[in-house]
Order: structure tokens, then C-alpha cells, then sequence
């Protein structure tokens, strides 16, 4: 009684040769009114597509677990991504309470995606696109909110939205 166990203990061992066989379609629920956000189903068709197309980008699926809220300012809309090891459900708007919120025109999201990574997974910041990134960040157009207090979320997350 009273034992704790380490957070590696509730994040599930999930081999490659087992995670090649899920039905990720299956695993990615959007919530009935995240089915009329735009945003809400572009996310969810690139996290998908992602997830399909590059099988490295499993495990990072596999070990996300948090809430991640995007919030495209000029379009007026937002959306909850919750993520539960192997399972993502899709909010329309804020849903709970996230972990993580990024804030930026709908463009800017969509460069999100597009940020070239190292070979270590992590964003690239030195490239074009990285820079631009920062020097959007820097001046507030691009805001993200509880990004050191959950770091492994934030890096799982950018690797698993970039197309690359």
C-alpha cells in the first residue's frame, strides 16, 4: 500500500511488429461536433496520413498522453486534440483542460507541420522555415502556452504532426 510507481510504468511497452498492425483510422476518434471544425479534421487527416505513412511515427503516438489545444485566431476556431496512448479523440474547441495550447493564424499552423527535423526528431531551427518559426514566436504571432512544463508532449506532438 501507498507504492508509487514511475511514469514508465503507466506508458505501455508497444513493439514495432505490434504497433505496424493497428487500425489507426480506428484509434483516432473526432467527437460529433469536431466533425463540422475544419481545423478539427485537417489535424486529424494529417496525424492519420502521418501515422500510415511513416511507421517511425508510431511510437511517438503510442507514448503521447495529455490534451494539446490549437487555436487558429483568425479563423475564429479551435479544437482539443486528447491524446491516450494509441488513442486520440478530436474536440471541437477547448475541451478540458490542455495540457499544451498553441495559438497562431491557421497559416502558421499549418507551417507547424510542414518544420523539417533532425535527425534526433527534433524541429530544425535552422532552415528557412525554422527561423521564420522563431521569429514569429518572438514577436507573438505564434504563442504556445505549457510547452516547458511538458516537453516530452510537445517534442512527440511536433514530430508527430511534421510531414517530414
Amino acid at each position: 500500500p501507498g507504492e508509487r510507481t514511475g511514469r514508465a510504468d503507466r506508458v505501455p511497452q508497444v513493439s514495432q511488429s505490434s504497433m505496424g498492425t493497428l487500425d489507426y483510422a480506428a484509434r483516432i476518434e473526432l467527437d460529433t461536433a469536431a466533425q463540422s471544425n475544419g481545423l478539427a479534421l485537417m489535424v486529424a487527416d494529417l496525424i492519420l496520413q502521418n501515422l500510415k505513412e511513416h511507421p517511425s511515427k508510431r511510437e511517438d503516438f503510442a507514448r503521447l498522453r495529455g490534451r494539446v489545444a490549437i487555436v487558429a485566431e483568425d479563423a475564429d476556431v479551435a479544437m482539443t486534440l486528447h491524446f491516450e496512448g494509441n488513442m486520440l479523440t478530436v474536440y471541437d474547441g477547448i475541451e478540458g483542460i490542455p495540457d499544451v495550447t498553441v495559438r497562431a493564424c491557421g497559416e502558421d499552423i499549418v507551417q507547424l507541420s510542414l518544420l523539417p527535423l533532425t535527425r534526433l526528431g527534433l524541429p530544425d531551427l535552422r532552415g528557412e522555415a525554422g527561423r521564420a518559426l522563431m521569429q514569429k514566436t518572438q514577436s507573438g504571432q505564434v504563442r504556445v502556452y505549457g510547452a516547458l512544463l511538458h516537453i516530452p508532449l510537445v517534442l512527440r506532438f511536433t514530430r508527430l504532426l511534421s510531414v517530414n
